[in-house]
C-alpha cells in the first residue's frame, strides 16, 4: 500500500484524506516535519533557487519508496522542481484541482477581493509526452 506525502502550506481536509485513500490506496499520510513545513511556506525570493534551497525537501522525501504519492503545492518554481524530482524518482506527485468562487465589493476607490476554494479532485502532474 503506497503511502503519501504532502509538501503543502496547510494540512489536507477530511475529504480530501479520503479521496487519497480511495484513489491512490494511500497508506500512511506523512507530513514533513515542523523545520521542514516552515522552510516550504518561506522558499526564498533570490532570483534563483539553489539545490541547497531546495535540499531539506529532497532529503525528506528520499524516505519515500517508488510507488508512493507526493501531494505537491506551494511556490511555482520549487514545486515544479520537486515535481521533476518526484517524477525522476519513481513517486507520483499530485495537486489538489480546486475551483474558485471569487467575489468583489466596492466602496469608492477601494475594492476588496475574497475567494472562496472548493477541492474538486487530485491530478497527477504528468510530462507532456504522456498526456492523450
Amino acid at each position: 500500500m503506497p503511502d503519501i506525502y504532502c509538501l503543502l502550506n496547510h494540512p489536507l481536509t477530511p475529504r480530501q484524506e479520503t479521496e487519497l485513500q480511495n484513489s491512490f490506496g494511500a497508506g500512511q499520510i506523512n507530513y514533513p516535519p515542523p523545520e521542514i513545513k516552515e522552510l516550504w511556506s518561506k522558499i526564498p525570493t533570490a532570483r534563483e533557487l539553489t539545490r541547497v534551497h531546495l535540499e531539506p525537501f529532497t532529503s525528506w522525501l528520499k524516505e519515500a519508496a517508488p510507488g508512493d504519492a507526493v501531494v505537491l503545492q506551494g511556490e511555482f518554481n520549487a514545486t515544479f522542481t520537486l515535481v521533476d524530482f518526484t517524477l525522476r524518482k519513481g513517486l507520483i506527485p499530485v495537486c489538489a484541482v480546486t475551483e474558485r468562487v471569487s467575489q468583489e465589493k466596492r466602496e469608492g476607490e477601494i475594492g476588496q477581493k475574497s475567494s472562496v476554494f472548493e477541492h474538486i479532485c487530485f491530478r497527477r502532474y504528468r510530462y507532456f509526452d504522456e498526456l492523450t
